[in-house]
């Protein structure tokens, strides 16, 4: 899946949250504040949902006519000059994957970017939570700070007993809580200024209901999911949109059932404007259900002394309907591929070899990374490939030829567009293997060193690949000498080594690539290979590097 595929279906779910609460705007804020909470759930399920659940590919609607042709050229493997050219010059290795060219530096600009891309992503996902952090951990500090507040507990501990929550709820106050305020969920407090205690009875009865209310419906939970999802998709500005309606319409469903309360909307809303007026004097910090918010301040009060409001509180009943209807919008956008939006698309190509001349008749695979269909075609005799009418996604592409190593790269196949991949392919290492048998001493003497036997090194046969390539051949070989000392003591071992056959056919840069062979035999094997002479690789007639592997391996006669 894309990275726009997953920006789309986020703003599926955030666009089906805000139609919903359009849809139910009659409805109380209780059922809205429910319908903005599974929305903000299903965004932090989502991506597991995708990960893990199964698919279900809906039909291909056909591409746009007249869709704009983008060339894409992604080459796997490229030079960036003819090793002809390079002759002795070139000392090094060549990679494991081909040699560097222009499809490299493709890929290392494109890891680049991804790489970039997530780091920025990250930044952002980190500054917001360190936002959210340093509001919890303010919050947190003035609760371990506060004082018990005798003035309020008794009617926090009435006020509860009349809500039904049976968790112990402290009623606690603190000089740095500009507003009352809710923390914790298995053992919350009322955290309320050092002012409440001059309150009016009536005040602080509705003050504590409020924020008690809080604390039956759980909102410091729904509150943690919205900033979750906000910290996941920080980037996406409907999140944001999203959260602040989500606290709207959580401070109203709470408004709510202080009036059903019985406290008079006028003595309410008188008490909303006092509590605010402190709160732009003192601007907390906080990130816990506060009483009074100024960002919705005149809102909240209209929507008090609206005498036609519907105030009915959210029964479990309606609760488990929102919820599956949720369920059934959310559920099809996170678990249906959509190949009817994707559409499809047409994927191009040209096989080369490093001399940049075409290879025909090899064979090519290409697997979406984002679905399951896998496409498989033959190089026709110009080195070129096509896929017309291939689904969108992101394609593997591996290109395989007698005498090449494998090919490989990825392309972005979008819809009603044309994407073209120029894949090169390496030439494949040639190897060759020795057997160095030393005689035995007799017991109890020492016997001067025997030349050394060797077994005849195995000549690499020819592959031809539509008559363009040439595998190199052993033309001159030192036979490695088994130490006498070595023998002696009667050690063995095989030894591995590493090369590149130049344009010239000499070694280049042999190297032992095993760290478990004793020195003696390494050096011995190194100091024969060194003088193997080869005739080159011929690739298009043209001699051209390679890798090689040589394996030698001493033993003693039985």
């Amino acid at each position: 899946m894309t990275w726009a595929d997953f920006v789309v279906r986020v703003t599926l779910v955030l666009a089906a949250g805000f139609l919903a609460s359009f849809a139910f705007g009659r409805a109380s804020a209780a059922l809205r504040h429910l319908i903005w909470t599974t929305a903000f759930l299903a965004l932090l399920a989502m991506p597991v949902a995708l990960r893990l659940a199964p698919k279900i590919a809906l039909g291909d609607w056909p591409a746009a006519p007249g869709a704009q042709s983008v060339r894409e050229t992604v080459a796997a493997v490229a030079p960036a000059a003819s090793p002809v050219a390079s002759g002795r010059a070139k000392q090094t290795l060549p990679t494991p994957g081909g040699y560097p060219g222009r499809g490299s530096d493709w890929r290392i600009t494109t890891l680049i970017g991804a790489r970039a891309t997530l780091a920025l992503y990250l930044i952002g996902l980190l500054l917001v939570a360190a936002r959210f952090l340093a509001g919890a951990v303010r919050t947190v500090r003035m609760v371990r700070q506060a004082r018990p507040a005798p003035h309020a507990q008794a009617m926090a501990d009435t006020v509860r007993c009349a809500l039904g929550i049976d968790r112990p709820v402290r009623a606690l106050e603190s000089p740095g809580a500009a507003v009352p305020m809710t923390w914790g969920t298995l053992r919350p407090v009322v955290l309320l200024p050092e002012a409440a205690r001059h309150w009016p009875a009536e005040r602080l009865h509705a003050v504590v209901l409020h924020e008690l209310v809080h604390v039956r419906r759980h909102d410091i939970l729904a509150q943690l999911a919205a900033q979750a999802a906000c910290c996941l998709y920080w980037f996406h500005p409907l999140v944001w949109l999203a959260a602040r309606e989500l606290r709207k319409e959580r401070e109203r469903a709470c408004d709510d059932a202080v009036l059903s309360g019985g406290v008079p909307a006028p003595d309410y809303a008188g008490h909303l404007l006092e509590l605010a007026r402190v709160l732009v004097e003192r601007r907390s910090l906080a990130d816990a259900p506060a009483m009074a918010e100024t960002g919705d301040l005149e809102d909240r009060v209209r929507a008090v002394l609206d005498g036609s409001r519907n105030r009915a509180p959210l029964n479990r009943r309606l609760a488990v309907t929102v919820a599956a209807v949720a369920c059934a919008l959310v559920l099809p956008v996170a678990l249906v591929t959509l190949h009817a939006q994707a559409g499809t698309g047409a994927l191009a190509g040209i096989v080369q070899d490093i001399s940049q001349a075409r290879v025909p008749f090899s064979e090519v695979r290409v697997k979406n990374l984002d679905g399951k269909n896998e496409e498989m075609a033959i190089v026709d005799a110009a080195g070129e490939f096509g896929f017309p009418n291939i689904p969108v996604g992101h394609y593997a592409i591996e290109v395989r030829a007698r005498g090449f190593a494998v090919g490989k790269t990825e392309v972005l196949v979008e819809a009603g567009r044309r994407v073209e991949a120029l894949v090169t392919l390496p030439l494949g290492q040639i190897s060759e293997a020795v057997t160095v048998i030393g005689s035995r001493p007799a017991s109890g003497s020492l016997a001067p060193p025997a030349p050394a036997a060797s077994v005849p090194a195995r000549t690499p046969q020819r592959i031809p690949v539509g008559g363009n390539v040439q595998a190199a051949k052993l033309v001159r070989q030192v036979h490695p000498v088994y130490p006498a000392d070595l023998k002696q003591q009667g050690i063995t071992g095989t030894v591995m080594l590493r090369a590149v056959i130049s344009t010239t056919g000499e070694t280049l840069n042999p190297e032992v690539i095993n760290t478990t062979v004793h020195p003696g035999l390494a050096q011995a094997a190194l100091d024969a290979v060194r003088q193997w002479r080869y005739q080159p690789t011929l690739l298009n007639g043209q001699p051209v590097e390679v890798a090689t592997t040589v394996t030698v391996t001493f033993e003693l006669e039985q």
